[in-house]
């Protein structure tokens, strides 16, 4: 692909307004002769995001230490792939003419080639756009989207369009144009059979699906015909056309999602239109029944949080539980959108009580790790086998999860739910033991030492531990602050007092748990970390003491103890 010249680079930069960009996913406010608002990189609760003067062209984050110019923002926050398709967009934006430098006649014919496919793309959709509106042979399709809810001028801000029959329309059209057959095939409109171009989509009503800049990739397709096998269809994969890369309505979703602060994905294309009506704009489709990692960076780019609001029903839970996955190496916060059991958005979306049950729903989304808890308990029968599958099963879940304020409520429900703490940390240990033999994990040798299996309390702990051994001098007040029953392992608690004393050298007896906690510390901490570490390590403490006080029955010790549970929570939330 040709280079931009240096010169149309350096317009591109001086016209850029990084105030407009940034304003449009972070509120900001001017003082001190700076704007500031709260990072959109990271999660805070005072502004240290600021623009530098004079010129606010750079903005730098005095919290996480990110910083970039509209360049670096297009790529992080408004979805270019590369610089040069940054440059670009700005250039599109705030209406720089770029010019490009020499380039290789490969090159230019395969810009050419390009520029031609998009365009073809794009006169796809218009066809289809005319034929859902002008012709007899789509009024059916049109009362079907208006039973739906629909009204015209939403279905034409998607480019809702309607595929006719007769085989050739579309390839006809094109070729008269000055396409080529070939040209069809590759942007997946048209199938060659023996020199002859057949439309690929045929009688259905299409939605065009776009990349993060509007441009449109390909389509999907819904048949009316009931005997039809397949209900929807897309686009074939291609060069051109990655579903798993690409998210419906992202392009209209883009600055609600980011005003907002969280996107919502549902599955399909009416769901998506569904939730648009609902008031819910900031919304997109996966396409399938399941978030891929691509997907989910694009979605990052905009908001810090993805709401999944995928069909009330087992299917819509299992694809929930399979965005965990894609979402491992993804910087974002997931939560669920509780639907009445049985529904869709799009058929919520139908009467103006569904779209009032809808953007409630979306409100009020639950974060996905204590959702898929009660989820998975409420499934299980009353047996003692089933209940046990059931606590495997969740074990299972989140002992692969970092601690969070999210792990903490789920496991809060599991305990809440009568399940004895005791019993669940016996299954968070089985699992953990059990961790290395997961699908895909490489065998370990015959000769390899089994690994410590630690509780949950206990790997709480040894953070504690680790990250005062690391920041000594704030750390040492905050072990002085607690008290040995905060300590459920007597290795713990003699190497609390070893720490505060400032000993070296432990005993022989505990080299082994000195040496995790010096290598773990060497990694390390904040301050804030260390605050957080102490909160759980009191959440914990505090929780048994409540076990302790329902067995006794003890009903006031109880309560109290369970106001300062609520206490530590909100400083976990808040901190």
């Amino acid at each position: 692909m040709p280079r931009i010249d240096d010169a149309s680079i350096d317009e591109v930069r001086r016209a850029a307004d990084l105030l407009d960009l940034v304003r449009g996913q972070v509120q900001v406010a001017r003082r001190g002769g700076r704007w500031w608002g709260r990072c959109p990189f990271h999660e805070e609760r005072s502004p240290s995001f600021c623009l530098i003067p004079p010129e606010n062209r750079t903005y730098y984050c005095y919290g996480c230490g990110a910083t970039g110019d509209s360049f670096t923002w297009m790529q992080q926050r408004e979805g270019a792939g590369s610089f040069m398709e940054a440059v670009e967009q700005l250039a599109d934006r705030f209406g720089v003419e770029i010019r490009y430098e020499a380039a290789s006649p490969g090159d230019d014919a395969r810009r050419r080639e390009t520029e031609r496919m998009r365009e073809l793309l794009v006169r796809a959709c218009e066809f289809f756009s005319a034929m859902l509106w002008r012709t007899d042979e789509a009024a059916p399709a049109r009362e079907y989207l208006a039973a739906r809810g629909f009204p015209e001028d939403l279905l034409r801000t998607f480019r809702v369009g309607w595929a006719p029959r007769g085989g050739s329309a579309l390839a006809g059209r094109a070729m008269a144009d000055g396409f080529s057959r070939e040209q069809l095939e590759r942007a997946g409109l048209a199938r060659v059979r023996g020199g002859t171009a057949h439309d690929f989509f045929v009688g259905r009503i299409t939605f065009p699906i776009t990349d993060a800049r509007g441009r449109v990739q390909g389509f999907g397709a819904r048949t009316m015909d009931p005997e039809e096998r397949a209900k929807y269809v897309n686009s074939p994969e291609g060069s051109g056309f990655r579903k798993r890369d690409l998210l419906f309505g992202l392009d209209l979703a883009r600055r609600s999602a980011a005003k907002a602060g969280y996107a919502v994905v549902c599955e399909g294309y009416t769901d998506v239109m569904g939730l648009r009506l609902a008031g819910v704009e900031g919304s997109v489709a996966c396409m399938g029944t399941a978030l891929t990692t691509e997907q989910l960076r694009l979605l990052a780019r905009l908001a810090p949080e993805v709401r999944l609001c995928f069909d009330a029903d087992r299917a819509g839970e299992e694809a929930a539980r399979r965005t965990i996955e894609a979402a491992r190496t993804v910087p974002v916060r997931l939560a669920v959108v509780g639907l009445p059991p049985g529904t869709d958005p799009g058929d919520l979306a139908a009467t103006p009580a569904g779209r009032d049950v809808l953007a409630a729903a979306v409100g009020s989304a639950d974060p996905l790790l204590p959702w898929l808890v009660e989820q998975r308990i409420a499934r299980s029968a009353d047996t003692p086998a089933d209940q046990d599958r059931a606590l495997s099963d969740l074990g299972t879940l989140l002992q692969s999860f970092p601690e969070s304020a999210d792990k903490d409520e789920a496991i809060r429900r599991v305990t809440a739910l009568g399940v004895s703490p005791v019993l669940f940390d016996r299954f968070m240990r089985r699992a953990q033991k059990a961790g290395g033999s997961r699908p895909g994990a490489a065998p370990a040798p015959d000769d390899a030492p089994t690994p410590e299996v630690l509780s949950l309390d206990e790997v709480r702990e040894r953070r504690l531990l680790a990250l005062v051994m690391a920041m000594p001098t704030a750390g040492r007040p905050v072990l002085e602050g607690l008290r040995d029953e905060h300590l459920v392992s007597s290795e713990h608690r003699t190497a609390r007092a070893l720490i505060i004393s400032g000993a070296r050298g432990w005993p022989p007896d505990l080299a082994a748990l000195e040496g995790a906690l010096s290598a773990e510390a060497a990694n390390g901490g904040t301050e804030a970390e260390l605050q957080d570490a102490c909160l759980r390590v009191e959440k914990r403490a505090l929780e048994r003491k409540m076990t302790a006080a329902r067995s006794a029955g003890d009903d006031t010790e109880y309560l109290r103890l369970q106001a300062m549970v609520k206490r530590v929570e909100i400083a976990l939330r808040t901190g």
